[in-house]
């Protein structure tokens, strides 16, 4: 079994993603999706299992893939720790200027810089997280709710229409359709899930 791994794992996996960019004289740029981004950048997410990032536009160079293979036999991770399923899922409308924000760069603390990180801005990841409910799985519906519950706490919205505003925004026939997205925004807003002082993004390293 695959274990998960928590924040300062990831960081570290990072780092030495980094270097390796580095040795190879190159430099990636990443977008990273989902839990794992909740992770990195919020005070509410505290494992994963894998990390989602958008499709890199090529074929993954050979210094890439030996990293992550690396990574994961060292950390009993899974092979797949790090892939681009979820680029399926994400937004044609939204736009890398406005909708994703810098988290950080790698390695940490040196001068020479291997592999920039980009997550998701709040508004963006809220829509991708009411597009992904899956309220027919406990555990896992369970902690989709209580990352849009935290969303929500973070963008200061407390109306159910302004949430879906912004679902609309990014999914539009999705949201044409979102019946599930408002009872379960309805039933968080209505207090069911408490929060306390969350915050999406930090960039504290």
């Amino acid at each position: 079994m695959s274990a998960a791994f928590d924040r300062d794992a990831l960081l570290d996996a990072f780092d030495r993603i980094g270097r390796a960019a580095v040795e190879a004289g190159t430099k990636l740029q990443i977008a990273v999706y989902g839990g794992s981004a909740l992770m990195l950048a919020s005070n509410f997410r505290f494992a994963t299992e894998d990390v989602d990032i958008a499709e890199i536009g090529q074929q993954w160079p050979a210094w890439l893939s030996t990293a992550v293979r690396q990574i994961a036999e060292e950390n009993n991770w899974s092979d797949a720790w790090l892939n681009d399923a979820v680029t399926f899922h994400l937004s044609h409308l939204a736009r890398a200027d406005r909708d994703l924000t810098a988290f950080g760069t790698f390695p940490r603390r040196q001068e020479k810089v291997g592999l920039c990180v980009f997550v998701p801005t709040a508004r963006y990841m809220l829509a991708l997280k009411l597009k992904a409910l899956r309220i027919s799985s406990f555990e896992k519906g369970q902690q989709d709710m209580t990352d849009v519950a935290h969303l929500l706490k973070a963008l200061q919205l407390t109306e159910v229409e302004p949430a879906i505003a912004i679902f609309a925004e990014f999914f539009p026939v999705s949201a044409a359709d979102a019946d599930k997205q408002r009872f379960v925004l309805r039933h968080l807003l209505s207090g069911a899930t408490t929060v306390d002082a969350p915050h999406y993004p930090r960039s504290d390293r």
